[in-house]
């Protein structure tokens, strides 16, 4: 980017020194393209926070883990949107953006939602995560399961 932003390992440590501090559950979202800076956010915050997860991608990782320390940590919890899509958006209209290099307005996509996340098991006393496991169920649009893994 071309703009000066704040460092966010120096961030997150200041933040846990001070709002954050006396917290018995903090869980960080970091939103970022790539799973190494997500992998490291975790890697720099374990022991210190209940989860790092990661947005952004729109695709669930399979990586769920309990790092030592007790963070939880998975690199992205995937998308809540229609399955009938391109990350969310009208495959027409994404297929339209690519191929011809133009913007075109967002439409959202359509079909059954898929439902994307995790949960996360915490220790009862010390907020430590000791459990975590991805969720992605599909809803059709007629309100009941519409299968899912």
């Amino acid at each position: 980017m071309n703009f000066p932003l704040d460092c966010p390992f120096r961030k997150a440590d200041e933040i846990l020194e001070g709002p954050l501090s006396g917290c018995d559950v903090i869980l960080c979202d970091m939103h970022a393209e790539a799973t190494s800076e997500k992998m490291a956010m975790a890697r720099h915050l374990r022991g210190r926070v209940t989860a790092v997860f990661g947005t952004h991608t729109h695709v669930q990782t399979a990586d769920h883990q309990i790092l030592e320390g007790g963070t939880a940590f998975m690199s992205d919890l995937g998308m809540c949107g229609p399955t009938e899509s391109v990350i969310g958006m009208d495959p027409d209209v994404a297929l339209k953006r690519f191929l011809t290099g133009m913007p075109h307005a967002y439409k959202i996509g359509h079909g059954p939602v898929v439902v994307s996340g995790c949960v996360i098991t915490c220790s009862p006393t010390k907020g430590e995560a000791i459990a975590i496991e991805p969720v992605r169920e599909i809803i059709s649009l007629s309100g009941g399961p519409a299968g899912g893994a």
